[in-house]
């Protein structure tokens, strides 16, 4: 159960100063206010921490805790011990598979498959759960949801835009059947009664329930979690089709504030997205996210945030655990709300207990903001109407956009841009807009092929750069100690185009903006989920050059992945455009779907119909793969 009442203090350049106003709270909140300054230590050892060099505060265990040794990062949710009794040392030369359920040799040979209940972490079988949080991959057992910001709700307003239906979808990868735990402001709610798993496509869909003995192996639920019975875009309901967990409450932050995000607790791994609204083409403004596991957090950002724009800008974030200080370094101007407003260029400091958010708003854009924790915490970004215009589109009907972020050391040092599926009627490839935030100066940056026009040679620290490109390519620094961040968009409405709506259809697609995962952080097996009311559910899938060339990709619902195409010049990379279905018609006309191979590769979902879109990487890993520490001021 999370804590409802919010322990908060405001800081200037690290100096008390007033606050503007008390947070929303569902309590009394009379905790009142912290007088002592907590600064944030960025250390000088390069992991970020006050100086062990393992990442954390100083317990010597690398977890990100404050320092009792065992891991669990929390006083009021964490259900997971995270200090296994073995770290299992190098493995012996032998790793784990990336469902975490059998050990490998350096080949990929099979040695062990892991018995029921645990899985794979640093070559020795541990307790699932923990498994999955030490592995710091899109698996996991323990999630924080927060309820993103949504079109013409910054200010609160009461537009029937407000309370939009937000769902979570749940996909179980894992052999036995999962129950979960859900609350919110300091409620518990029986998840089973709010999630359903779908089958069918488009008006066709049937919410089946749970099963009592929980989500099956291999299955996708839908857990509706919020809305406003009024809710609708015209005359289009934007409510959910299953009656959610809250009815008729906020659950999200108007403007510059603070609340409290969902806490849900799984007893086997699971993969998890979130969607706003949940209703496919009829709600037309929808946005989803992969959601990262809270053991996959870490305490150091730079944002990446979508371009100027009509809508409002935000920033979001949540702590794992009690007394949490966030520090901000804004790069712009944020407009004034209930919590101390941050002046540019000033690091600014807030403490929040487990669960509880931080939300900062403008009406231009927020990248290359920076943030940076003394424990893990979540960052979320966004726009509430976003407009995306390339040259094959001049801007749609425009849709919202959020995305959970990587932090610092789960960032790369080379992505590919993979292009998107195209929607054109001539079938040529569409101009992609992409957009790059600099982690440190001086980041020299190569492509393959040549660079595309308006590609940068160099990045700093902060620098925001956009460019679009119809050709795949890769993009490099010099080293891993220059990683950046690398997300893409989707244009908005395209005609004409190749169809597939369900109903009308005179512009397929708009606005999305979602995260690449770098080939780093790649998986080699993927179970995830493709929203059935969408007329059109596509994929690309990019693979690595290995030892033995590149490996088939198999999907169980099509089989061998077929038309290639390689990246560049050098030949390290293959990208495959894949429709799954459309007009609701296809082999792989469902819900669930699942991918492998014995190489690690990455996919993208697109889901697009009638003047909607959504985007999402399948899945991917957030481990430290370098280890930069971005000071906050």
């Amino acid at each position: 159960m999370l804590r409802s009442s919010l322990a908060w203090t405001c800081f200037a350049a690290f100096t008390l100063t007033a606050c503007n106003g008390a947070p929303p709270s569902s309590e009394a909140g009379n905790e009142g206010v912290s007088t002592t300054p907590i600064t944030t230590e960025t250390g000088n050892d390069g992991d970020g921490d006050a100086g062990d060099g393992d990442g954390d505060p100083g317990d010597g265990d690398g977890d990100g805790d404050p320092g009792d040794g065992d891991g669990d990062g929390s006083t009021t949710g964490i259900k997971f011990d995270l200090n296994p009794a073995s770290d299992g040392g190098d493995g012996g030369g032998v790793l784990c598979s990336d469902d975490l359920k059998q050990i490998l040799d350096e080949n990929n040979t099979v040695l062990a498959n892991c018995e029921p209940g645990t899985a794979c972490f640093e070559g020795d079988c541990i307790e699932m759960c923990l498994a999955a949080g030490l592995s710091k991959g899109s698996i996991g057992c323990e999630y924080y949801v927060p309820t993103p910001p949504f079109y013409s709700n910054q200010a609160g307003n009461g537009t029937t835009f407000d309370g939009s239906c937000h769902a979570v979808m749940i996909a179980n990868s894992w052999d036995t059947p999962a129950q979960l735990e859900l609350s919110f402001l300091g409620q518990d709610y029986d998840y089973a009664a709010h999630a359903r798993i779908p089958s069918g496509i488009g008006n066709n869909v049937v919410y089946d329930p749970i099963p009592p003995d929980g989500l099956p192996a291999g299955q996708v639920a839908i857990l509706f979690l919020s809305h406003n019975t009024n809710a609708a875009n015209g005359g289009n309901p934007l409510t959910c089709p299953v009656p959610p967990a809250l009815v008729n409450q906020d659950a999200v932050v108007f403007g510059t504030g603070s609340l409290e995000a969902w806490e849900m607790i799984s007893d086997t791994p699971v993969t998890v997205y979130d969607i706003l609204p949940y209703g496919g083409a009829s709600s037309y403004l929808p946005s989803a996210s992969l959601l990262q596991p809270r053991t996959a957090w870490g305490q150091n950002y730079v944002i990446a945030n979508p371009h100027d724009t009509s809508g409002y800008a935000w920033l979001l974030a949540v702590a794992r655990e009690d007394n949490t200080t966030v520090s901000i370094n804004v790069s712009t101007p944020v407009q004034a709300g209930t919590i101390m407003v941050p002046p540019v260029n000033t690091p600014t400091d807030y403490i929040i207990n487990a669960g509880e958010t931080l939300q900062w708003m403008n009406a231009t854009q927020l990248a290359g903001t920076i943030v940076a924790s003394d424990k893990p915490i979540g960052m979320y970004s966004g726009n509430t109407y976003l407009r995306v215009a390339t040259m094959d589109v001049n801007g749609g009907g425009q849709d919202s956009s959020h995305q959970q972020l990587p932090h610092v050391q789960a960032l790369a040092s080379e992505y590919v841009g993979p292009g998107i599926p195209t929607r054109k009627s001539n079938m040529q490839p569409e101009s992609v807009l992409y957009h790059m935030v600099g982690m440190v100066d001086g980041t020299e940056l190569s492509y393959d092929p040549a660079p595309p026009a308006g590609a940068p040679a160099m990045l700093d620290l902060g620098q925001i750069v956009e460019f679009e490109s119809s050709t795949l390519f890769t993009i490099r620094s010099q080293d891993d100690d220059h990683p950046f961040s690398f997300t893409q968009y989707m244009a908005g409405a395209i005609n004409p185009h190749l169809g597939g709506c369900l109903g009308q259809c005179a512009g397929l697609g708009d606005e999305e903006w979602i995260n690449l995962v770098a080939p780093a952080q790649y998986m080699r097996r993927y179970v995830f989920f493709v929203d059935p009311t969408y007329g059109v559910s596509s994929l690309a899938i990019v693979r690595t050059q290995g030892t033995n060339g590149f490996e088939d990709v198999e999907l169980a619902c099509y089989g061998v992945v077929d038309g290639w195409s390689s990246v560049g010049n050098e030949g390290l990379y293959e990208v495959a455009h894949l429709d799954l279905y459309r007009g609701g018609v296809g082999q792989c006309a469902q819900s669930q779907q699942e991918a492998w191979s014995v190489a690690p590769f990455g996919i993208i979902v697109w889901g697009v119909d009638h003047y909607a879109s959504y985007g999402y990487p399948a899945g991917g890993n957030a481990r430290t793969i370098n280890d930069l520490v971005v000071p906050v001021g």
